[in-house]
């Protein structure tokens, strides 16, 4: 068979391989993704429970990036100690082994059928859920289908004079080989599909194994970047775990490098089929991996924490957001939990405005006019920002609460942003017509102003309480706090109309300045607590 025919086949098995995977941990993660995160935060009390949570979670979303992400999700929020979180990510270390090591035997007739039942399932069903399973199980089936495909596909390598030069010559080279597959598997996001891959070309019997275990070596320490990439912009806290599993599998692959020879031997002893071999060193090395690290995490937790010290990422004062990273996606929780940190920090520049609002309203000084209209502008760039970032999750990657809470926090940016066009095209525009005019508000009338503007600041931190916490007694207090300030609201009107039905001089234009400005204040007061009903379950009135 011509080279270039035999290459696209194995170029075409891997792609299937890669794409099976993706399909099985998209749909898990979509089917299950809500269930398997409360599972896995329920595991985080200790490094024993942490380990054994990593590996199942792993086993089922067969992506040990996919378990790195969930668990710096919960890093990233406080949820989780580094020790806690650095024992998952070797848990799910050993649970990709353990998927290798079922795949390692011949399903393929099987593969067929799974294909069937999947389309048949995602086709047909009518819930999401339904349809992620019959995803789960498609998945599986063009996995089994791909590795047949490389499996024929490397048949060919057996009698090639020029596969077997080449082989040869990489026999004897582990550094060179191990760094090939680290790139290898840093390119395709899974050192499952890596591994497999090798595991295909040892079927033909004509693969070099000391070349296998190599690509086992750099498959392990490749598998470990991508969970570092994908969490570069968040909390130091979140990117610890992942750095320390890096540190832990450098080292158990330098370590190993020199005795591939040696361990290929005594692995020999209990199988004899070259397949088993691989799977079995790959299950032999994570297992030493977390056997070893396990017992050290906590100086290991340490040296990452002197390696990535606390501090806020970028410049907490920029106004631009910081923390709505790409690679994170993949995971929604992490996505929003990125999401909640920027609008958090959206919420900071909307409460310095209304700081300086008072400060305008109490002093006069003309500043405060350009200062509030940047705030506004800086408002609107994270409003936008987030937007996009959030409607790129998509809708068929979220289950029906994540896609409550993506809706949570949409609807929270869009209130501040609200506020802001409130606070600059009303409020500031009469503040602005009046100091023009000489319009003077009596102090019984500045005083009241101020006081509401205090409340409504007080109700905006308790709706960041809100957002971050999705606790229904939380809303339940702010929606309290909503109709209090009504009533303050209601009361300074009716204390201003009897002090103008009182004073026949006081000026007219100064009273509808007022009116207006307790009027956009019960509006902005309305906006915060918006989100509070969704929360609480209850009808906004």
């Amino acid at each position: 068979m011509d080279g270039t025919v035999v290459l696209i086949n194995l170029m075409g098995g891997v792609a299937l391989l890669l794409w099976g995977l993706r399909m099985v941990n998209t749909g898990v993660m979509r089917a299950f993704g809500r269930e398997l995160s409360a599972f896995l935060k329920f595991c985080l009390k200790n490094r024993v429970q942490s380990f054994f949570g990593g590996l199942g979670v792993t086993m089922l979303l067969q992506s040990s990036t996919a378990t790195a992400l969930l668990t710096a999700s919960f890093a990233g929020r406080g949820l989780v100690p580094a020790t806690a979180g650095i024992a998952v990510m070797l848990g799910a270390d050993v649970g990709t082994t353990i998927v290798a090591q079922v795949l390692s035997f011949d399903f393929s007739f099987l593969a067929p059928v799974l294909l069937f039942v999947g389309f048949v399932r995602h086709s047909t069903a009518s819930t999401t859920r339904a349809k992620n399973l019959g995803r789960i199980v498609l998945g599986l089936g063009m996995m089994l289908t791909a590795l047949k495909m490389l499996a024929l596909a490397s048949e060919p390598i057996r009698t090639s004079e020029i596969s077997q030069f080449v082989l040869s010559s990489l026999s004897g080279e582990p550094v060179l080989v191990v760094i090939l597959a680290a790139v290898i598997t840093l390119i395709a996001h899974s050192s499952l599909a890596t591994v497999l891959f090798a595991l295909s070309l040892a079927m033909t019997g004509h693969f070099p194994l000391d070349v296998a275990y190599a690509m086992v070596l750099g498959a392990n320490l490749g598998g470990s970047v991508p969970p570092i990439m994908a969490t570069l912009k968040a909390d130091k806290a979140a990117r610890r775990p992942p750095l320390a599993n890096f540190i832990c599998r450098l080292v158990i692959v330098l370590v190993s490098i020199p005795f591939i020879e040696v361990l290929a031997h005594y692995i020999a002893m209990f199988e004899p089929s070259p397949a088993r071999q691989i799977v079995n060193f790959h299950t032999a090395l994570n297992l030493a991996c977390a056997l070893i690290f396990l017992p050290f995490i906590g100086p290991l937790s340490r040296l990452t924490e002197k390696l990535l010290p606390q501090d806020t990422v970028g410049d907490p004062n920029a106004p631009t957001p910081l923390y709505l990273d790409k690679a994170a996606l993949e995971s929604p929780q992490l996505a929003m939990a990125n999401a909640v940190r920027d609008t958090l920090r959206m919420g900071d520049v909307l409460e310095t405005m209304c700081r300086d609002l008072k400060q305008l309203l109490e002093t006069g000084q003309p500043h405060y006019f350009k200062k509030i209209r940047d705030a506004d502008n800086v408002i609107k760039e994270f409003d936008k920002a987030i937007k996009n970032y959030l409607t790129k999750l998509g809708r068929e990657s979220l289950d029906e609460q994540d896609e409550t809470r993506c809706n949570e926090i949409l609807n929270f940016t869009t209130a501040l942003d609200h506020i802001g066009n409130i606070v600059v095209m009303n409020m500031l525009e009469l503040i602005e017509t009046s100091a023009k005019h000489q319009i003077v508000q009596s102090p019984e009338d500045l005083k009241d102003v101020v006081r509401i503007l205090d409340l409504a600041t007080m109700n905006l931190r308790l709706s960041f309480s809100v957002l971050m916490t999705s606790d229904a007694a939380t809303a339940v207090s702010l929606i309290q706090r909503k109709q209090r300030f009504r009533k303050v609201e209601r009361q300074a009107v009716s204390d201003h109309l009897k002090r103008l039905r009182s004073d026949e001089l006081m000026d007219q234009e100064a009273s509808a300045v007022h009116l207006s400005l307790l009027s956009d204040m019960r509006r902005i007061n309305s906006l915060m607590s918006s989100g509070a009903y969704m929360v609480a379950g209850e009808k906004e009135d």
